[in-house]
């Protein structure tokens, strides 16, 4: 119960804080008590009724969106996006915009931040504001192929994100894919492929991207996966690849074959890193998202919406599903 005497000052309080712009330590001082006393007359205020915040932004319910995904995945951070069309190139650069904004408030000055190919990343990297880290190491995580286009080119989009924020870049001079697993034991045995290979596994932050087991994915755009490997994928029940390594929708590696030709870090070691953040949205990369989320391979996810509300929803069934057999 609260009494008329205790209103009037949860109300004073409040007033001073909420209205006139107060701080803790300046009502204190003008009321005579402490700071901490203050802190519990504001709580008490609010629980009191007397009062009500309200949140009036036009992304309010992309924001409860993001903390829901956060609780059901146990991320570090969701970050969702809700680009002007539903078209794959403005679902991209909407992400691209968000994982730019992302990386200028998380990276700092001594930090290793390995960087993988993707288009999407390639949009971040773009929209990088200038900065000044001069300790900064951007390091690429997986080879750049000769038949690569420029945008999905591992070294054209670690040194831009190296120049944008002012750090050194350090490339891997490799493929995405060789042939044999046997050229690549030969390439990795090279010290220097085998020493920026070592920088990137101490990466603590590591930005990658996520690409389907299908013909809309990279390795076979590229050329690198064909018709007859892509059918063998998908009978193997892989969903998604990331740094050429495809995994299932429980996030299990599933072709030893594509990983043994593949130039990169290794998925575990993404498990290590401080931020371990996937760029990536889409419906039609749900399944390749979801394995990447249960693989436990990243602890940030910087997403459209429809596809933020397509994981929560199968989220929501599996364990709907777990309670009622």
């Amino acid at each position: 119960m609260v009494s008329n005497s205790d209103i009037r000052l949860l109300t004073k309080v409040a007033v001073l804080y909420y209205e006139n712009h107060l701080s803790h330590q300046e009502i204190a001082r003008r009321l005579g008590v402490s700071r901490q006393t203050i802190g519990r007359l504001l709580q008490r205020s609010g629980e009191a009724g007397i009062v009500r915040i309200e949140i009036d932004s036009p992304l309010f319910h992309v924001s409860e969106l993001e903390l829901k995904l956060e609780q059901a995945f146990d991320l570090l951070e969701v970050v969702v996006v809700s680009p002007p069309i539903n078209s794959q190139d403005a679902i991209k650069r909407a992400i691209g915009q968000a994982a730019a904004e992302f990386l200028q408030r998380r990276v700092r000055n001594g930090d290793i931040l390995g960087v993988a190919s993707s288009t999407t990343i390639d949009q971040c990297a773009v929209r990088l504001k200038p900065a000044h880290l001069p300790n900064l190491t951007v390091v690429s995580l997986n080879g750049s192929g000769p038949r690569s286009p420029s945008p999905t080119h591992s070294e054209s989009i670690a040194h831009q994100v190296g120049k944008a924020l002012g750090g050194e870049t350090v490339l891997l001079p490799a493929p995405t894919f060789v042939d044999r697993a046997d050229i690549k034991q030969s390439l990795l045995s090279d010290s220097n492929i085998a020493e920026i290979l070592q920088l990137a596994y101490r990466a603590n932050i590591a930005v990658v991207g996520i690409g389907p087991i299908s013909e809309q994915g990279s390795p076979f755009q590229q050329g690198f996966v064909d018709r007859e490997l892509l059918a063998t994928l998908k009978r193997e029940n892989c969903v998604g690849e990331i740094c050429g390594h495809a995994y299932d929708l429980n996030g299990d590696i599933c072709s030893p074959e594509l990983s043994a030709r593949a130039i990169g870090i290794e998925l575990s070691s993404l498990r290590t890193k401080e931020l371990s953040v996937a760029v990536a949205g889409g419906l039609h990369k749900l399944d390749a998202i979801w394995g990447a989320l249960h693989g436990r391979y990243v602890n940030v996810l910087i997403t459209d919406e429809e596809t933020a509300q397509g994981l929560l929803k199968r989220k929501n069934q599996r364990e709907s599903s777990d309670k009622f057999p």
